[in-house]
């Protein structure tokens, strides 16, 4: 039973039953000492003005107040757990508010903000012990004179950074201290009362989240297509970590990669950098484990070419040789339908060829002696041919002057090689239909080699040599530029159409573009000096950006791997882009764990973290709501979490 002790100008105290009268004693000590109302009794008789007290008067008594509730042993017991559950309350109703929520709007079909205060204030626990209240009204006048914003409802924000604010100090040990003291004082021997009194704060906690979860479950067990916070709330995300796992090898995103949300990649950020060797190191290796996959994607896609070569220097010796190869065979298999035709006497007939010395002489003397000189040489072989100026020469010369052709323009002088290009086609509409049909078989082939070798530029290149010397056009280094970054999207087609055209030879030299290319894109995205906690190169959405810009114009990166694989390519950037491209200027909004955390930081601080259980409860509480949060990132799946909330787990 209860011992009752009178205490004037306080009223009754209650002390639980078995403490001794001299426990009583020193716990009434330290009550803080009783303010008075004037009454009929203590009232003075002076007037408050500027006139100075007479002798015998009695002044009215200072500071009025209304009388106080007698202070019970029980209240100062329940302010052990009514704090913390004020301050954990009010840390997390703004999120649990969002919860509750989300689940009207679905079920009622209203659209109200879901960070309305309406909904927070629900989950928002009010202290009755007035105990609870003094120390609470002490942290609220210690962070309201430090100049710090809002956080926890009329108490005050508690940013980490609390503990650097100048005015903090004098006032806690002023407002806070005296507050505290008294409470730990009067209740140091009362173990057993606080351990039974501690018990509540779990009840009330469990009380508060189970009926948003409830509300959330039965919202979405009405909609079967996944709608509200199944669908509407995470397309984009369900969307991109579909798409990772549909990669070549397979990916994951976390939540702030899979949502792009400001505050939740703020979080992941500020976690992984405060607590990277414990509880933020997951987050740190699904970053880096994301960053592989990317680095993985690249070799399988080199892999899938069937490139069996490294270097730009050995694929320019594999594509040259095929070329080379394809060519002689070709020439050769023309030099056998000449020889017949020749045997035959079938190329000895006689041509006019005066639609090519008319053109020629169209040209003006600077175009033919400075611009294109190739006019006077060719004009200069008819003369040779025909010494008696007759203005006809045999089929057999003919070719002769279009064997001299090919030899001597120059494929980089663009004026010299329209004008040769212009006289082949002469000499050809010429010999039509003429000689017999042996050597129209062998005009047939030179035709053909003449459309697939010679007449488009970027394959007539890779066979010819420099003017005047034994070096190649192209060096073996830059084959691959040629063929595929420099030329067009028609240049890259012809090159592709003459190799595969070239058997299995030719078939692998395309190969080895093909391959050379994805390890042209790898070699650009990872030329950063950054890398990751594994030690490898940070793949960069900017340069892959770049280099994709630069090989994929006019449709040439759909014609070098087809249309499905250009899309992987895609997917794998965007992918990319991603993981390695967080938001500009990320900050946390969300008053989710990250607050949580700063604002439990700053209590522990606090005078009030002196009291028996408080801090441990307080830290435990921060590292499970950051662990589980941190759980939750990692493991990230949109269309899951609509599922579980769905089958109200």
């Amino acid at each position: 039973m209860a011992q009752i002790v009178e205490v004037i100008g306080v009223g009754n105290v209650e002390f639980p039953d078995g403490m001794s009268k001299e426990q009583i004693g020193a716990a009434l000590q330290k009550l803080p000492k009783p303010k008075f109302e004037p009454t009929a009794q203590n009232r003075g008789n002076v007037i408050n003005t500027d006139v100075p007290t007479v002798v015998g008067s009695q002044p009215n008594a200072v500071n009025p107040q209304p009388p106080a509730r007698p202070v019970s042993m029980m209240d100062r017991v329940k302010s052990l757990y009514e704090v913390p559950t004020a301050v954990v309350s009010s840390a997390a109703a703004p999120f649990l508010g969002v919860g509750a929520g989300i689940a009207e709007n679905i079920m009622q079909g209203t659209s109200k903000r879901v960070d309305s205060p309406e909904f927070a204030q629900r989950f928002q626990y009010q202290p009755t012990s007035p105990v609870s209240q003094d120390i609470l009204q002490g942290l609220g006048s210690a962070l309201e004179a430090s100049k710090i914003p809002p956080f926890i409802g009329s108490i005050g924000a508690i940013p980490s950074f609390i503990q650097k604010a100048p005015n903090v100090a004098p006032v806690v040990q002023e407002s806070v201290m005296p507050a505290a003291n008294r409470m730990a004082g009067a209740l140091r021997n009362e173990g057993q009362m606080i351990q039974e009194a501690v018990q509540p704060v779990t009840n009330r906690v469990t009380q508060a989240v189970e009926p948003v979860t409830a509300r959330i479950a039965e919202a979405l067990r009405k909609e079967p297509t996944m709608s509200g916070v199944g669908a509407a709330a995470v397309p984009e995300a369900v969307t991109r970590v579909e798409m990772a796992k549909q990669l070549r090898v397979p990916g994951r995103l976390t939540k702030g990669m899979a949502e792009r949300e400001l505050g939740q990649q703020q979080f992941e950020s500020d976690i992984a950098k405060q607590y990277p060797d414990t509880i933020g190191k997951p987050l740190i290796v699904a970053k880096a484990e994301a960053n592989d996959t990317i680095l993985q994607n690249f070799d399988a896609f080199v892999d899938a070419t069937g490139k069996e070569t490294f270097g730009l220097r050995e694929t320019g010796k594999v594509v040259d040789a095929a070329l080379v190869k394809q060519a002689k065979e070709a020439k050769d298999e023309i030099n056998k339908a000449y020889k017949l035709a020749r045997e035959a006497g079938e190329t000895q007939e006689l041509i006019p060829y005066g639609t090519i010395t008319q053109y020629i002489e169209k040209q003006t003397p600077t175009v033919r002696a400075k611009l294109a000189p190739i006019l006077d040489a060719v004009d200069e072989q008819l003369k040779l041919n025909d010494p008696d100026n007759l203005g006809q020469i045999s089929i057999n010369q003919l070719d002769d002057v279009y064997k001299f052709i090919n030899q001597n323009f120059d494929p980089s002088d663009a004026v010299g090689m329209m004008h040769a290009g212009e006289m082949k086609r002469l000499i050809n509409a010429a010999t039509a239909d003429k000689g017999g049909k042996l050597y129209q078989t062998a005009r047939s082939l030179r035709t053909a080699y003449g459309n697939q070798f010679e007449d488009v530029g970027a394959v007539d290149k890779l066979l010819r040599t420099k003017k005047g010397t034994t070096d190649r056009a192209v060096a073996f280094e830059d084959v691959f530029r040629h063929s595929i970054l420099d030329g067009s999207r028609d240049d890259v087609a012809a090159i592709g159409l003459t190799l595969k055209k070239g058997g299995p030879q030719g078939q692998q030299a395309w190969k080895e573009l093909q391959g050379q290319t994805i390890q042209h894109i790898k070699d650009k995205v990872t030329s950063s000096i950054d890398v990751d906690s594994f030690g490898n190169p940070v793949v960069s959405p900017a340069k892959f950006k770049s280099v994709l810009n630069e090989i994929d114009q006019d449709g040439k990166l759909d014609y070098i791997f087809g249309k499905k694989g250009a899309e992987e390519i895609r997917n794998l950037y965007d992918y990319t882009f991603n993981v390695n491209a967080p938001l500009k200027g990320a900050v946390n909004y969300s008053n989710t764990a990250s607050a949580i955390m700063r604002g439990l930081d700053a209590i522990s601080l606090l005078p009030l973290s002196r009291v028996i259980g408080v801090k441990q409860g307080l830290e435990k509480i921060k590292e499970s709501q950051i662990k589980k949060q941190v759980k939750e990132s990692v493991d990230y799946e949109p269309g899951s979490m609509a599922d579980e909330l769905r089958k109200g787990k």
